[in-house]
């Protein structure tokens, strides 16, 4: 029996793609829509043929060799040959089973797009997403993850971040130039042109730096969360994150210019009261769309996943049976064990590292500036020494011997022990800067530190002990190079400092949102408890009901009449 249009009009309202389609246009479209049916293992695209359609899941499920996911009700395949040309598949898609989709072709696309032309938008922001994922690998996602959005910020951000390297290259070279043409006549002005060099070089080097930097900032959402990786790097790396199912609402920033060129940041509110910020995203209002979307797809599987709870609940109570635990389709949750909190320290990748995350922890490190006000004397003392052994190489006025010759061995053996100790002095100051470190888990904050001889000193308090968290940048440095303290105010009037690190508002943010997830927690906890409490009134009502009526059913005793008593007349 076809499907009603008044039904395909409700499902098209809650696919992002079709945002800014009116009544009218929802009509037509769903109309248009025919349908497909297949059964459990027919392939519905294969990789590399020539795709003309977008195919909308209506009921059953179906995988994609790319991902490697499963896609259910209210996903969809084949956007990108709707916007691009003789576009080959990427993907094979096969029904896991019986599949029914909702079947638009490229050529009622197209004629669409003449009514509703921000549609394109809609699709390219998906089609982009894709592409950009089959590119990058996150190693952080679950299995059977499926991202559907991701994106860098808005190229502006790159052109605000590369004027300054332009303008002082375009400096540097016109100084070159200068240099060399006056020097012919002021030989003593080709000095400046190796300063104009060295300016140039510094130019380039700012510009592919900003690049790279712009280039390893994400915004991604998956099937399950919305995450903001930021990444600077060898130094510094973060993932803030919410929920899809705590998600509360989603609103839209833009100012005038953001408006113009298609660009805003979308605040995220959960329902714990954390709240995550995405700036400067393109195309804002498209995204937004999306999260809606599968916020609201997570919500009605959240609600599904609580009946199904509260159902096998009572039938424990009913049947005496055990309670399964919820299965999360994907989800595979493995026991954590426990880690020495230094073990994933001793790696190359780590070695300047100011935070990193393992497993459910995230490590922090005091600012880089702060390993240099340790180590640069010893390390200026390992820098005289080898320039002295490089002057003595290679510089043309010293005698080699004057040095290192065979009679001279108590001067070699002196420069050998001065360059080892200062070699030692700075590998000790390093491995302290290293192990001084401040830890958030799910369940608490910790400062840590562990001298180079091994001793250990820690401090712990508990996240929802936390009574306020504030942080300070005092002074030029640590307003120019962004480091400062947080301050953790704990119960008992007990402070705790993670002092100075690398961007300390982000730091604040962690903590506070992994106080708040806590807080979410235990309140779901409790109402687990309630649901329990609720299932087991439910199961002594049932019970007793029954008791109650075999009691009202049973045949009453009856008494002989012999033995009845007899009025007595008087």
């Amino acid at each position: 029996m076809p499907i009603e249009t008044s039904e395909r009009v409700l499902f098209l309202n809650r696919i992002h793609l079709f945002n800014s389609l009116n009544d009218d246009q929802f009509t037509a479209v769903a109309e248009m829509l025919a349908e497909e049916k297949f059964p459990a293992g027919k392939e519905i695209v294969k990789q590399g043929t020539e795709g003309d359609s977008l195919y909308l899941i209506w009921s059953g499920k179906v995988s994609g060799t790319q991902p490697g996911a499963t896609f259910g009700v209210g996903d969809y395949f084949g956007e990108e040959s709707m916007i691009v040309s003789h576009h080959q598949e990427t993907a094979t898609i096969t029904a896991i089973e019986e599949t029914l989709v909702l079947v638009l072709t490229r050529l009622q696309f197209q004629q669409l797009l003449k009514q509703a032309p921000g549609l394109r938008t809609n699709f390219a922001v998906t089609v982009n997403s894709y592409r950009l994922a089959r590119k990058i690998r996150f190693k952080w996602l679950q299995d059977n993850e499926v991202i559907y959005f991701l994106a860098r910020k808005h190229p502006i951000l790159l052109t605000q971040a590369l004027l300054g390297p332009v303008l002082l290259g375009v400096a540097a070279s016109a100084g070159m130039l200068a240099t060399w043409y006056y020097s012919l006549w002021f030989p003593t002005l080709a000095t400046l042109w190796y300063v104009s060099l060295v300016m140039g070089l510094g130019a380039v080097g700012w510009g592919v730096w900003n690049s790279i930097d712009w280039g390893n900032d994400y915004y991604i959402v998956t099937d399950r969360r919305v995450v903001w990786v930021e990444k600077v790097v060898g130094i510094y790396e973060s993932r803030q994150e919410a929920p899809l199912s705590a998600v509360q609402r989603v609103n839209v920033e833009t100012d005038l210019t953001g408006r113009m060129l298609d660009y805003g940041n979308l605040v995220i509110r959960t329902i714990v009261g954390s709240t995550l910020t995405l700036r400067n995203v393109n195309h804002p209002n498209q995204a937004a769309a999306l999260i809606d979307q599968h916020w609201k797809r997570s919500k009605e599987t959240s609600r599904k996943m609580e009946a199904g709870e509260i159902q096998d609940a009572l039938r424990a109570r009913l049947t005496g049976g055990q309670i399964k635990p919820p299965e999360i389709e994907g989800v595979v949750v493995k026991p954590m064990e426990e880690k020495n909190p230094y073990e994933n320290h001793r790696n190359l990748a780590n070695l300047f590292r100011l935070r990193f995350e393992h497993q459910t922890t995230v490590t922090y490190r005091k600012h880089i500036f702060v390993l240099f006000e340790q180590t640069w004397l010893p390390g200026t003392i390992l820098a005289i020494l080898l320039g002295i052994l490089f002057y003595e190489i290679f510089s043309p006025s010293a005698s080699f011997t004057s040095l290192f010759k065979l009679q001279s061995g108590l001067l070699i053996l002196i420069w050998v022990l001065m360059v080892l100790a200062a070699l030692l002095w700075w590998i000790y100051q390093y491995i302290d800067w290293s192990n001084d470190i401040f830890q958030v888990t799910p369940d608490q904050i910790m400062d840590i530190d562990k001298t180079p001889l091994g001793q250990v000193t820690s401090d712990i308090a508990s996240l929802d002990n936390i009574l306020s968290i504030e942080y300070q940048r005092i002074g030029i440095l640590e307003l120019f190079f962004n480091y400062g303290t947080v301050f953790i105010t704990v119960g008992g009037g007990k402070q705790m400092a993670f002092d100075n690190v690398f961007n300390p508002s982000a730091v604040q943010e962690d903590i506070e949102r992994r106080r708040l997830e806590k807080i979410n927690k235990k309140e779901q906890e409790t109402i687990k408890g309630e649901r329990e409490r609720v299932a087991d009134w439910f199961s002594a009502y049932y019970h007793n009901e029954q008791k109650f009526r075999r009691e009202e059913t049973r045949p009453s005793d009856t008494i002989p009449e012999d033995n009845q008593p007899k009025n007595e007349v008087k």
